[in-house]
């Protein structure tokens, strides 16, 4: 709902994300890279079993397969190749160079087959989807487990990415391991309480299951609702992409009107609109972003739950008039309260900059409202 400029600080974090996971020592036994160079060769052997799912028809119990032999489609131990060739700097590619820079090397392989169609069966391996090889080998849930949540909290980011109503912190935990005659040693590390969502799919793109820019920090309703649906919202975006706020909240104007002269603030709920006007999408909407977000994730019906906090900002609005603000920040003053933000103050969350939107949950919805009562 809000995106991160891509800055040179957000480039330095992804480039150091790069590079550890380019430090074999970052892993215990081998690295990515060598990891895929073992399964391209392991592909190719007529000991690797090939299935391709076939479209089924209409009377057929089971899953129809075509299947054959590693050395007799060696075109995923290609595929597999080139993802190996072209490792180095993978992981922190920007979006726009997912095309060139990866993409083009990569796709080619599998022309005339779709990838979420072809499982692999290894000897002594059970039978997986041939992406779920891939982000295996690529190392993807010691990256969620261990190695993303100190560069997220480095981000600064706090919330869902999707639906910016739940935390999605990084915290700093212990781990307890047990030793012999009860000695046992204790460790802190940087734990994610939150679940990451692959903004292209794994399974469509596992090339990408690593990319920095890829990898978005999500509440578990949200990761799950949006599963390997492709949705047209990157978090981050670069330097001549005007699109930062695609989506934001209003209230009906009517209902504004009805507080002012009634003061009665109960009921009154915020809606999700597109960039540029304030109608909400009509509910079988699922070409805008804003529709997108409500048939996707059930953005709408997440925050006609928070209709208390709509009407606290209705009643903040109201007592904080221009005269009641200028006598405030003047008695502040004399406090001498280090960095005190007066807008964060009253709504409770951090403002100065578009990703200060994702360090606490609402913020979104409390800049958005906030600022059309203020416009009048």
């Amino acid at each position: 709902m809000r995106r991160i400029l891509i800055t040179p600080r957000i480039e330095d974090i992804a480039k150091r994300y790069a590079k550890k996971m380019e430090d074999c020592n970052t892993f215990s036994g081998m690295g990515p890279k060598e990891r895929l160079l073992i399964l391209s060769n392991d592909l190719k052997k007529a000991s690797a079993s090939i299935r391709i799912k076939k479209q089924k028809k209409k009377n057929d119990r089971k899953t129809p397969f075509s299947r054959k032999k590693g050395n007799e489609m060696t075109i995923l131990s290609d595929y597999v190749k080139a993802i190996y060739d072209n490792y180095d700097g993978l992981n922190a590619l920007l979006p726009s160079e997912y095309p060139q820079k990866i993409a083009r090397h990569v796709e080619p392989k599998l022309t005339g087959y779709n990838i979420v169609d072809i499982w692999v069966k290894l000897p002594k391996k059970k039978l997986q989807k041939f992406a779920d090889l891939i982000v295996e080998a690529m190392q993807y849930k010691k990256v969620q487990k261990d190695i993303m949540p100190e560069y997220i909290r480095e981000v600064g980011i706090k919330t869902c990415v999707y639906c910016n109503a739940q935390f999605a912190t990084t915290a700093s935990l212990q781990e307890i391991k047990y030793a012999k005659k009860g000695m046992y040693t204790v460790r802190t590390k940087d734990a994610a309480c939150y679940e990451l969502d692959h903004n292209q799919p794994k399974s469509k793109y596992p090339y990408l299951c690593t990319n920095f820019y890829n990898l978005q920090p999500s509440c578990g309703s949200c990761n799950r609702r949006k599963n390997d649906g492709e949705l047209d919202f990157s978090l981050y975006y670069e330097i001549g992409d005007t699109r930062n706020k695609p989506v934001h909240f209003v209230m009906n104007p009517a209902d504004v009107i009805r507080f002012r002269t009634t003061n009665n603030g109960k009921g009154i709920k915020p809606y999700l609109c597109n960039e540029g006007t304030d109608i909400p999408p009509v509910v079988s909407d699922k070409t805008t972003m804003a529709g997108k977000f409500v048939n996707m994730f059930g953005i709408q019906g997440v925050y006609e739950e928070h209709e208390d906090i709509v009407e606290e900002i209705l009643w903040k609005h109201k007592i904080y008039s221009k005269g009641f603000m200028t006598a405030m920040e003047n008695q502040i003053k004399t406090l001498g309260i280090a960095g005190f933000d007066m807008k964060r103050f009253i709504l409770g969350g951090y403002y100065d900059k578009e990703d200060d939107f994702l360090k606490r949950p609402l913020s979104i919805m409390k800049n958005d409202l906030w600022e059309q009562l203020e416009r009048g």
